[in-house]
């Protein structure tokens, strides 16, 4: 189990904990800070700081070596994330009890449009998402929430699964948990980071994908869906393969696949992957 379940799932997937969801979690004054301001300090001053990263690498990457360790860690106790397949997704809003669909800080970031492909989600009350400061878009119409049932929740993101989206979820002040990202290598700051920049800002999932050689006609469309680069074509065999090591289980391959040669595994039992996070 990654980093999050051994320490706030008491054993079990930590998504999955309802504890992690408590209202009363949000009586934390630093908590309730940051989630008000969430917009323009995290995802605002995150985009600067994610961009300048980004052009230090391509000048000296040996300089990120001495500032990773310590930026993944400070990451991890406030705004640390875990990659979901589907079929964790629609666990996770199914113990939900409110969820409501909010406008991708990191898209908004990426290029200053609107795209709903985020989600609020609450166990009890009060909402925590209540509390964000919708004024930083700038537009009444962007403010206004769009409340959901678990039935529309799943829809949607059945949809932006086929579309290629990647499924996060992710705390407010570890361990409460508040929303279920969808989002692309892209403009998504965690996958920028992660998969970018080396800087780890979230956990592979708790499954793996796995290719059947059998079935598998070396199309490569798995390839091209990949947003961590852990596919690859064999052209000796025409086959495509999983790198183990590089892969998130996100399982947004498997979409792709016009065989339905894909498909996920426990990150626990693989003789590779397991113990990598």
């Amino acid at each position: 189990m990654c980093e999050f379940c051994t320490q706030h799932g008491e054993g079990k997937k930590w998504y999955l904990n309802v504890k992690n969801y408590a209202a009363e979690l949000l009586n934390d004054p630093k908590r309730r800070s940051m989630i008000k301001n969430f917009y323009k300090e995290v995802v605002d001053q995150g985009n600067n700081n994610i961009t300048r990263l980004e052009k230090m690498f391509q000048r000296d990457p040996k300089l990120l070596e001495r500032i990773r360790e310590a930026y993944t860690q400070e990451m991890k106790s406030m705004h640390f994330g875990q990659i979901l397949p589907l079929e964790e997704v629609a666990k996770v809003v199914s113990i939900c009890n409110t969820a409501v669909r909010l406008p991708c800080g990191c898209r908004w970031a990426y290029n200053k449009q609107e795209a709903r492909v985020c989600f609020g989600i609450s166990f009890g009350m009060p909402d925590w998402f209540s509390e964000l400061d919708m004024d930083f878009f700038g537009s009444p119409d962007v403010a206004q929430f769009d409340h959901l049932d678990r039935e529309q929740v799943i829809a949607i993101i059945k949809e932006l699964d086929k579309q290629g989206m990647v499924h996060s979820i992710w705390t407010f002040q570890t361990p409460f948990i508040g929303a279920i990202c969808n989002c692309e290598l892209k403009s998504c700051l965690a996958m920028r980071s992660t998969v970018g920049l080396q800087m780890p800002l979230m956990f592979k999932s708790e499954e793996i994908a796995k290719i059947d050689a059998e079935k598998c006609t070396g199309c490569q469309e798995c390839l091209h869906t990949c947003q961590f680069n852990a596919i690859e074509y064999v052209e000796a065999d025409n086959r495509s393969q999983i790198n183990p090591k590089s892969c998130f289980g996100c399982g947004v391959c498997r979409e792709s696949c016009p065989e339905e040669a894909i498909h996920l595994v426990e990150r626990r039992t693989h003789p590779v992957a397991s113990s990598i996070w």
